[in-house]
């Protein structure tokens, strides 16, 4: 695990609850985001805790959100997620999300985590658009 990711800048300073997400990097381009999973993010079977990972699927589809809308704000209204499989100690998680409609008022948005190719978490979320900046 590293302090830098070549490539890749960190989405948020670590303070508040971030302390115990992050650090997520999301790569220059912006379409994907990178975890690296450590001891505090583990339930008590010694897999990723599946509330980091439905909190780092909302990071990265709310982040995804914001970079496509720029200066809009915009709120998370609902998120659903599946756990499909376990992620370790020591494991790089890397996040994917696709915006997949787009209205006036909501954006539609649908994200994969996965561990090398191996999917962890899909996920499905609206967006209210709140107006800008």
């Amino acid at each position: 695990m590293s302090d830098k990711l070549e490539g890749y800048t960190e989405v948020f300073a670590e303070q508040g609850f971030n302390n115990y997400v992050g650090p997520v990097w999301q790569s220059a381009d912006g379409t994907e985001f990178i975890f690296d999973v450590r001891d505090i993010h583990l339930n008590g079977g010694g897999t990723l805790h599946g509330g980091m990972a439905m909190a780092l699927a909302d990071i990265v589809m709310g982040r995804t959100v914001r970079d496509a809308l720029q200066d809009n704000k915009t709120l998370a209204i609902s998120l659903n997620c599946d756990l499909i499989g376990p992620a370790k100690l020591g494991d790089r998680i890397r996040g994917v999300a696709t915006i997949t409609r787009r209205t006036r008022s909501i954006v539609f948005i649908s994200s994969e985590l996965s561990v090398d190719a191996r999917i962890i978490l899909t996920a499905t979320g609206l967006w209210k658009i709140l107006g800008n900046g």
